[in-house]
Parts: C-alpha cells; structure tokens; sequence
C-alpha cells in the first residue's frame, strides 16, 4: 500500500515536559518536520481500515566498525548489524506513528507493528504500511 524511505536520522520520541502550568511536546518540531517529508507518499484521504506498520531504523555506522586496510575502509568482522544502543526501539515507532496523522485517522488503527533497528551505509527510517485481508 504504501512503501517510502526518509533519509534522516531516526529520532525519538521525547518525554512531554510541563512547566508547572502548561504541557508541551518538545519532539513538535521534529514529527512536522518527518511529517513534511513523508507527505508526499501520503493518501489523499487518511485511511480508516486496520493496517500493518514495518519500520526500519537505519543508523549509519560508526568508524570503530571500521578497520584501515591499504587506507580503505574495511568493515571489521564482529561489526554488528543490530543497533542496540539508545533510542530505544518504542520511542522511535511513537515518533513515527504520531509524525504520521496525514496517512491515517488514528494510530489506533495499526493491528501489528514490526520495527527493526540496524547499522547501514547512510541514516534513514523506512516505512511499510500496508492493509491485511485477515483484519477484514
């Protein structure tokens, strides 16, 4: 149904923050910032049907995955692929699934989340949504 990539280095959704009276999202300018980019891939209408969600959390690699050989770059053996420092992976799917609002009516509609957070050659966050016959 929908299959796009956004090449910006995935961040999280951060705590709301109160200053004794008021509440505010301090991650605002950031989701309409990935809401601005993923608009273009958006429906003309937000869906009002259950969907799966796919996320992908790519991090560029950091140097000391890499060792020199005849000044290359060589990725070292035991260089992860998994991403398993912080942001956790649940902030990172809110970030997205709010950032959304133009795809669909309610985040509430997502029946099945799968999200993976990895290393790669640049940062990008990749969304699949799509519809299931067995929700229907």
């Amino acid at each position: 149904m929908f299959n796009f990539l956004i090449k910006q280095r995935p961040k999280p959704q951060q705590r709301h923050r109160s200053n004794g009276r008021f509440q505010y999202d301090p991650s605002a300018k950031d989701k309409k910032e990935f809401a601005l980019l993923a608009k273009e891939y958006a429906p003309k209408t937000p869906l009002r049907h259950k969907f799966d969600l796919h996320l992908t959390f790519c991090y560029k690699r950091p140097k000391n995955h890499f060792r020199s050989v005849k000044k290359q770059p060589v990725l070292k053996d035991d260089a992860p692929y998994y991403n398993t420092s912080r942001p956790d992976i649940d902030n990172l799917c809110k970030f997205v699934m709010d950032s959304l609002h133009d795809f669909y009516v309610d985040d509430a509609q997502v029946v099945s989340l799968n999200a993976i957070k990895v290393y790669g050659e640049e940062d990008y966050i990749h969304v699949k949504m799509f519809h299931n016959k067995k929700y229907c």
